[in-house]
């Protein structure tokens, strides 16, 4: 696999947002805002407790497409029932064949608040996933220079939006702490090379400050890898191959969950 997809991942999605652009300027987009918007759900993850965020993802540049074994609607009814936190939705177009729509439609499906996960380093692409029905977007530190994470975070909170903020090193995290940000997110995955190992969360829980909302991403599969990093610190999990390709996704959620919070709880007495 080439070790460049994350610069392949962002050139063509600048080529998108481009085109989105000359059809619907910055301006014209933001005159929506003033229309009624999706109501905001809030956001549950907190850093007295732990919780899965389970996401809808159709394919990834590693993986190809993903077989799943049950519709869009009824991955997220199942999400809900096992008891998540959260639904993620990857929408990115050409690499993991998501959309926006998908996210339209998961809000339509349940109660849960829905995270946008996708590349975005602009303004625009915020109110965009706000009209969408975001209740929170991810930010991935590696893409953005310190002044626009710094002002992106800013917006987001001014449309009321939460922020996920995903590094993979110790000085991605200091620079996301400087920023503001709440929550991090610790991705196990090397987006140049996409290799995985949950090591990375593990060694890099104890530089985060204590009063972080840390989620860790990526490679995990079985409720006993979201107990070990429950173990470590972690306030969370979001889980996205092993959810979609389950024959009952919602006990899958709810295993995840029980090992993480029976962990968490352990080493919180």
């Amino acid at each position: 696999m080439a070790a460049d997809i994350l610069q392949q991942i962002v050139a063509r999605k600048q080529e998108r947002l481009d085109t989105l652009q000359r059809v619907t300027p910055f301006a014209t987009l933001c005159r929506h805002l003033d229309a009624e918007l999706p109501e905001r759900r809030p956001w549950p993850l907190a850093s007295d407790r732990f919780d899965v965020i389970a996401e809808i993802k159709r394919a990834s540049p590693s993986l190809g497409p993903i077989n799943w074994q049950h519709t869009l609607p009824e991955l997220a009814r199942q999400y809900e029932l096992g008891g998540a936190g959260a639904v993620s939705v990857l929408t990115e177009e050409d690499f993991f064949c998501g959309s926006l729509a998908d996210l339209a439609q998961v809000r339509q499906e349940t109660g849960l608040p829905v995270l946008r996960k996708d590349f975005l380093w602009t303004e625009y692409q915020l109110v965009e996933s706000r009209l969408a029905g975001a209740d929170a977007v991810l930010l991935i530190v590696a893409l953005l220079d310190q002044k626009i994470l710094n002002r992106l975070i800013k917006f987001a909170a001014e449309l009321e939006l939460e922020t996920l903020v995903e590094c993979r090193d110790r000085q991605e995290i200091e620079r996301a702490i400087q920023a503001g940000a709440r929550t991090l997110g610790i991705n196990n995955r090397n987006l140049r090379t996409f290799a995985v190992s949950l090591e990375t969360t593990l060694e890099l829980l104890p530089t985060v400050p204590r009063d972080s909302v840390v989620i860790s991403e990526s490679g995990i599969k079985i409720p006993a890898d979201a107990g070990r990093l429950a173990a470590a610190g972690a306030n969370g999990v979001l889980v996205g191959e092993s959810c979609v390709r389950q024959a009952e996704p919602s006990k899958h959620v709810a295993g995840l969950l029980e090992q993480g919070r029976k962990q968490y709880r352990q080493r919180s007495s």
